[in-house]
């Protein structure tokens, strides 16, 4: 009798369990494959997720000014540097929320100007300083540089651009050039800070001088950064006397070559600051107007996304 079993099963009973066996390995490789793709995708999902990170971390350094003045600088993202100067009242944080919309393209220095956030400060205040603060801010970081100035921040951001060559575009918002005076203004504030009544002396300083509307100061009330516009409104006075003091030579900027855009709201009040945009219009050889159509001194708080659309533009395109 043949003993099947030292002979092996029969030619079809063996095809049949390699076909079985066939199936299952094809059915574990698919479910291999597809645990792939699944980690795959979430190792591309926690990538992107870092890399969003990356770009919204931020780091402060410190700049020592050309008086030793110690300036801090919060910077993130990567790319060329863009370096934002605020303006008179607040500090860098002003700026925080469009870090995410410049990131992408820029590393983003927002600095404190002398006085103000984490920044030092110095006896002898002057305007001068202030452009010396920008200038070294600017110096500190690596070819090219662009450079952002709003409001009073904008007039250091200008002086500054005739003390270094590093800067390779120029954004100005709405800066106050004019011949002015203020004095009685800056006095009246001084008696209000005096008597405690930091946010009077704000909103004092916001009608009678930017001239901002009652509708947008109350928008203002209602975004995290009117406390520290407050808290540091006695700085803007001794600004406002600064800016007394200031005379805008047109013939000194006539040979500044800095590609610049000028920026202003189509419902700006004030005609200090409408003189001042005109008057560089026709002093700089280089330069673009855009006006933000329903804005007035704040355009970068309402419309963030058009705002830093229209800067990265500027200073992305080919124009020099």
């Amino acid at each position: 009798m043949r003993d099947t079993h030292a002979l092996g099963s029969p030619p079809a009973q063996r095809q049949s369990r390699r076909r079985s066996n066939f199936r299952c390995a094809a059915i574990w490789a698919m479910r291999i494959f597809r645990l792939l793709l699944t980690t795959l995708g979430a190792l591309r999902i926690v990538a992107d997720v870092n890399g969003a990170i990356s770009q919204s971390e931020s780091a402060i350094i410190e700049v020592t000014s050309k008086d030793s003045t110690s300036i801090a600088v919060e910077c993130a993202g990567t790319g060329p540097s863009l370096v934002i100067v605020h303006g008179g009242v607040g500090d860098r944080s002003r700026w925080k929320p469009l870090f995410p919309l410049f990131a992408p393209r820029f590393t983003v220095c927002a600095m404190d100007r002398r006085g103000h956030g984490a920044s030092g400060d110095s006896g002898n205040y002057s305007l001068q300083k202030e452009a010396e603060d920008v200038a070294a801010v600017v110096n500190s970081q690596p070819a090219p540089v662009f450079l952002l100035g709003h409001s009073y921040g904008g007039v250091c951001a200008l002086e500054a651009a005739l003390l270094t060559d590093k800067i390779s575009k120029l954004v100005l918002y709405e800066p106050p050039l004019q011949e002015r005076d203020h004095s009685a203004v800056a006095s009246k504030m001084q008696s209000m800070v005096d008597a405690g009544q930091q946010e009077q002396a704000l909103v004092t300083f916001l009608k009678e001088i930017v001239m901002i509307s009652p509708g947008e100061i109350e928008a203002m009330k209602t975004r995290p950064s009117w406390r520290g516009l407050a808290a540091g409104i006695e700085l803007q006075i001794r600004q406002i006397r600064a800016l007394d003091a200031y005379r805008f030579d047109a013939k000194r900027f006539s040979t500044l070559k800095v590609p610049t855009l000028l920026l202003t709201g189509s419902k700006t009040a004030s005609s200090d600051l409408k003189r001042a945009i005109s008057s560089l219009l026709d002093a700089l050889p280089n330069r673009t107007l855009v006006v933000f159509q329903g804005q007035e001194h704040n355009a970068m708080d309402n419309i963030p996304q058009q705002f830093a659309e229209t800067v990265t533009k500027f200073l992305l395109g080919s124009k020099s």
